[in-house]
């Protein structure tokens, strides 16, 4: 199996036709076809079926694109490094943060990572925690380094470590009417802005959080994973919002949303850094995931907290 018989089956894919791959490689669409009919011959398997709409992925498609896509990816990685090396250049790192990450961590780490790399060519991502897996089981990206709700369950395929723990706050804007509540038993029946999607991890656990307290968790709940609409809604409407320390310090408090001082703690939030297993990282991906743990413990004791540290990952 060779490379281009994989870059041109997912260029097909992607342009959902041959005469579109043929396009975009600069190729002759009875080339394209040549490659894909000894691609299948190799395999023993149908990949495509084809019509005059274009081209649709056989069962044994779906799965060989998902492998195709791995292989490609690694061996672009491989000839990055090897290049480097050769070339005495810095290579190339990606990476997938979410939102408290890009704000917390991201900037310090990136500095400090400049001083070990100063020529790493540097891919940052901005995802919520199921977008930066699915873009590390690609292959897209090299690591993530995301927050997620106590007892996430993992996947397989990756390596995952504790890094650090941060508070999670109720905030509502300047004025609200019920701003000076000092228990959640009086916000039970507002609406509820949560950083998740419906069902996912945050969404359980909030729930389970006030089920603990003896209390039914709020019926309204809005739910958005990007900070912008987040800000503004808390600004300009009484939806009760849940963040984080960071993001309220460095975000939201300049524009007059105040922490709710109610006497019930939210459970933290951990970061955590993620690899996948069978995955080597690069030197540069290497280093600057050691930045973001360094930098995760000066945060930690900036905090008067215990950092994480020398943690075991958790399989």
């Amino acid at each position: 199996m060779k490379l281009h018989q994989l870059q041109v089956f997912l260029s097909v894919v992607e342009q959902g036709s041959l005469h579109g791959a043929a396009r975009a490689l600069k190729l002759s669409p009875p080339a394209i076809t040549v490659t894909i009919r000894e691609l299948e011959k190799l395999l023993g398997v149908p990949l495509l079926t084809r019509s005059v709409n274009g081209v649709k992925l056989t069962e044994y498609g779906t799965l060989f694109q998902r492998r195709a896509t791995l292989l490609v990816s690694d061996m672009r990685r491989t000839q990055d490094e090897l290049l480097a090396m050769r070339e005495s250049r810095g290579g190339r790192v990606s990476m997938t943060v979410s939102s408290v990450v890009a704000g917390a961590l991201a900037p310090q780490a990136f500095v400090e990572f400049r001083k070990s790399m100063p020529n790493t060519s540097v891919v940052f991502r901005e995802s919520p925690l199921p977008a930066a897996l699915s873009a590390l089981h690609n292959g897209e990206t090299d690591f993530a380094v995301v927050n997620g709700a106590p007892g996430t369950p993992w996947p397989d395929f990756v390596e995952q470590k504790d890094i650090l723990s941060i508070p999670l706050f109720a905030v509502a804007r300047h004025g609200h009417p019920l701003g000076r509540v000092r228990t959640l038993k009086r916000l039970l029946d507002q609406e509820w802005l949560l950083p998740c999607e419906p069902g996912d991890n945050v969404d359980k656990a909030f729930v389970q959080f006030f089920e603990q307290l003896g209390l039914t968790a709020p019926q309204r709940i809005l739910r958005c994973q990007s900070l912008f609409p987040t800000i503004m809604l808390l600004k300009t409407t009484d939806v009760i919002g849940i963040v984080t320390e960071p993001t309220f310090r460095l975000e939201v408090a300049q524009h007059k949303i105040s922490v709710l001082r109610v006497g019930e703690a939210f459970p933290e939030t951990t970061v955590s850094t993620v690899v996948r297993r069978d995955r080597p990282l690069t030197a540069a991906a290497q280093c600057f995931l050691s930045c973001f743990e360094e930098v995760a413990k000066r945060f930690a004791l900036a905090r008067g907290s215990e950092p994480f540290g020398s943690q075991k990952s958790k399989r």
